[in-house]
């Protein structure tokens, strides 16, 4: 059995995240997939939380995407995917904070809107500005093809399963991708073309499937807590 195992679920974006760091590193791993609606007894163990991701190396469990994948580039100095300099490597954890403290409540923002017209509007405008300052950020980075220069990084792998899912964003709250962000969409059909995200992504229609089971069980806890 492999050092490393990857406990994972198909449609989770972050650990896709970890998957696709394990296959940039060209490591030797084991892909273990959790159904979240019917979790094993022992995964508990593994994850006291119930989460995915979770990295077991060694014997040794470690949880959080971030935290995983900064750990993978640690401990397995291949392939890196962290700047050499003290700096390049702060940029890149500030850009994964920007994923996660602005992109991705701005993305959840606008799903929970859906059904709310008098707050969809701006929590479409809030989603632009957000994209536009990720623009303008990859713009100050020059004409490299990545987040942060010519080669890859961990911020490439941190933003993109959430780009992949944009079409459901699209679909289902109407979100539009800002007609100025032009330097944000070459960003993402050049990290998009990384065998890593073509071997890990999946279809509109299986994430819209997703996203449908998701709503009918948030809908029947809603009615069940509901008042008689």
């Amino acid at each position: 059995m492999p050092a490393i195992e990857l406990f994972s679920y198909a449609g989770c974006p972050f650990a896709q995240r970890s998957h696709m760091v394990l296959l940039e590193k060209e490591l030797d791993f084991e892909l273990v997939e959790i159904d979240l609606r019917n979790r094993p007894d022992w995964f508990m163990e593994v994850s006291p939380h119930g989460k995915v991701p979770v990295l077991r190396h060694a014997g040794r469990v470690i949880h959080e995407s971030a935290i995983i994948n900064q750990y993978l580039d640690e401990a397995f100095t291949e392939h890196p995917l962290m700047p050499a300099d003290a700096h390049g490597r702060a940029m890149v954890r500030i850009w994964m904070d920007h994923c996660d403290a602005r992109f991705l409540p701005a993305l959840l923002r606008l799903m929970a809107a859906r059904d709310k017209p008098g707050e969809l509007a701006a929590a479409r405008d809030r989603l632009g500005e957000v994209m536009r300052f990720m623009d303008r950020g990859l713009r100050n980075s020059g004409d490299d093809p990545y987040w942060l220069g010519a080669h890859p990084s961990l911020a490439d792998f941190h933003y993109l399963p959430f780009f992949e899912r944009f079409a459901v964003y699209e679909e289902l709250a109407g979100a539009e991708w800002p007609d100025d962000c032009t330097r944000l969409r070459a960003w993402y059909e050049t990290a998009g073309q990384r065998p890593s995200f073509i071997a890990t992504r999946h279809t509109l229609d299986f994430h819209l499937s997703l996203q449908q089971r998701m709503d009918q069980r948030r809908a029947a806890a809603a009615a069940a807590a509901a008042p008689a």
